[in-house]
């Protein structure tokens, strides 16, 4: 579960970094949302972690992250082993 998160973590910075550099660009409602949205993820990514604890994987937490995951299939890191049961 870490490589995912830590993968998850990652794009997310990225993703954050992107709409700060768009911010001059952007409307600031758009912008708002885009950077609660990156804070949303990581809250879920460390709730994921707390409920799963220290000692191992819980199956379906592992599934919420791989979808949590999806969006960045075509990343370079991304790893099919990732990908969810039952999608094409």
């Amino acid at each position: 579960m870490d490589e995912i998160v830590e993968f998850l973590l990652a794009r997310i910075a990225e993703d954050e970094a992107n709409v700060r550099s768009w911010a001059e660009a952007a409307a600031v409602p758009v912008l708002d949302r885009a950077l609660a949205e990156c804070e949303a993820k990581r809250r879920m990514i460390r709730h994921v972690r707390q409920l799963a604890g220290q000692d191992g994987e819980d199956p379906g937490l592992l599934t919420l992250l791989q979808i949590m995951a999806l969006p960045y299939v075509g990343h370079p890191a991304y790893r099919e082993r990732w990908r969810p049961a039952g999608r094409p």
